[in-house]
């Protein structure tokens, strides 16, 4: 009697002991995001799927853990978890994020898995967005672990990102031109930015996010228009197909328009976007730019400017405080990104206030003391059209820069180089600024100039010469200081200079 009491209470420890070990076994799969931008800090990680597999026991209490491996910046509250149940004798309760356990610094995730689901059933975590800037990743794996249950062997580690790659391909122009003297703009500006993989622009990207999350870019110019031009951008933008960026300022509101001018303390641009995109194109996006120059005093001043682009809001994942900023509490700043500016491209030249001269030949010989002399006159002030009879020039100032073009010696091409006309330039005929003013001559030697650039002492060559205004004119005249001396007019260049042999008469 007292055996087989003995065995009754063995094969009752057994199976005690058999339903206290009994686990289910999970296995594990995800739908990875195509690509996101690898300066994001806000980039949507794919869904990950948990499913207790056919003829695995019941679920015990338990979590899973997933290890992103880069900061998790939606708020742990807000990750959607998505049950299908496969009901047993009693209805199942709800898997859930355990937030006290998880975190957004660590890129940790950990869910609480409940006793008594069934095979079959499955959970599946979504809308974890991630800080893929700075991890120096090109794709991104989810590594899993489980306590109480089981992973299927080989399924510890699923891909949540295929690709990690630049927002912006290129950034390019249609450059705007404005001639100096008259003032007229024959070419507006186009600034054009072309996206580096499909939807980089789209805003479904962020749909988990709210309506209109869109992508930003912000252009950042190289400097301000001159005084009285002024540059003014569209309240909208065109992509190819029918995306459509809204410009806005940088909280996002929307603008009706913007103008940069020689006063404005700031030179950024905002456009959203608004509208997506074909999803199946790369694309660009054309924003075209309105020069004006009405009442500016002319001529104006040569300049050039250029222009940068970058994926926008600007803005890290975490607060002052170390909090994790909730993109959906925070419209402003969703998406966010480093800043990686892209370019520079040209955005537009005020041109046309020079004259281009050519010295066919000019030398210095130091051992027998020949150099050649250069006389530069700014003729842009002049008796005038009663005098005249005719229209006269505009008054105008401005620098000379002379590029050198050395002949050859001993069998090889000496290297080119140039030199412009600054403040403590050799020579007289200057002004304070190295300029050239309207009714002022420049005269300078050659050797003068060679030294000022730093140059070999002697030289034999060619020289071009760009003043920085209009009529121009230049004489030259080689010497020896003794018994020799021979000169001409410096030939104005007036026309392309293609094939086609040049009529340079003066």
């Amino acid at each position: 009697m007292k055996a087989k009491t003995l065995l009754v209470a063995a094969v009752m420890f057994l199976g005690l002991s058999a339903a206290a070990f009994a686990q289910g076994t999970f296995s594990v799969g995800s739908i990875p995001v195509t690509t996101v931008t690898a300066t994001g800090y806000t980039e949507g990680a794919g869904a990950i799927t948990f499913t207790l597999i056919q003829n695995s026991a019941p679920s015990v209490n338990g979590t899973v853990t997933i290890t992103y491996g880069v900061p998790i910046t939606s708020a742990l509250s807000g990750v959607a978890i998505t049950q299908t149940d496969n009901a047993g004798p009693v209805v199942p309760p709800t898997v859930t994020v355990l937030t006290a356990a998880s975190s957004n610094s660590s890129g940790v995730l950990v869910i609480s898995v409940p006793a008594l689901l069934n095979a079959g059933t499955s959970f599946t975590v979504a809308g974890v967005r991630v800080a893929v800037y700075g991890s120096g990743l090109s794709v991104l794996d989810a590594t899993i672990s489980s306590v109480g249950n089981a992973i299927v062997a080989g399924q510890s580690t699923v891909r949540v990102i295929s690709a990690i790659s630049n927002g912006i391909a290129t950034v390019t122009s249609t450059v705007g031109v404005i001639n100096a003297v008259t003032g007229v703009v024959t070419t507006n500006p186009v600034m054009k930015v072309k996206e580096n993989y499909l939807n980089a622009f789209a805003d479904n990207t962020y749909s988990q996010l709210a309506a209109g999350r869109g992508v930003w870019i912000r252009f950042t110019l190289s400097g301000a228009p001159p005084t009285g031009v002024t540059l003014g951008f569209p309240p909208t933008a065109n992509t190819d197909s029918t995306g459509v960026f809204q410009l806005v300022d940088s909280a996002g509101a929307n603008l009706a328009s913007q103008t940069i001018s020689s006063t404005s303390t700031s030179l950024v641009v905002y456009y959203k976007l608004v509208t997506n995109s074909d999803p199946a194109l790369i694309e660009t996006l054309s924003v075209p730019v309105t020069p004006s120059t009405t009442g500016a005093t002319l001529p104006l001043s040569q300049i050039s400017i250029t222009f940068t682009a970058t994926l926008a809001p600007i803005g890290t994942a975490f607060d002052s405080n170390g909090n994790v900023i909730d993109p959906v509490a925070n419209p402003s700043k969703a998406p966010r990104f480093a800043a990686l500016e892209v370019g520079p491209a040209s955005l537009f030249g005020i041109t046309g206030s020079s004259t281009s001269l050519l010295l066919p030949y000019a030398s210095v010989v130091s051992a027998s003391g020949y150099d050649t002399g250069i006389a530069i006159a700014n003729t842009t002030t002049d008796p005038g059209t009663t005098v005249m009879g005719f229209a006269t020039a505009v008054k105008q100032s401005g620098k000379a820069t002379f590029y050198f073009y050395p002949a050859y010696a001993s069998g090889a091409a000496g290297t080119p180089f140039t030199y412009t006309t600054a403040a403590g330039s050799p020579g007289t005929g200057l002004d304070a600024s190295g300029n050239i003013a309207s009714g002022s001559t420049y005269s300078v030697l050659l050797s003068e100039l060679l030294k000022a650039a730093s140059a070999p002492a002697d030289f034999s060559g060619y020289i071009f010469i760009s003043t920085g205004f209009t009529n121009g004119h230049c004489q030259y005249i080689i010497t020896d200081f003794k018994a020799f001396a021979n000169g001409a007019l410096a030939l104005i260049i007036n026309g392309a200079r293609t094939t086609t042999p040049e009529s340079l008469g003066q």
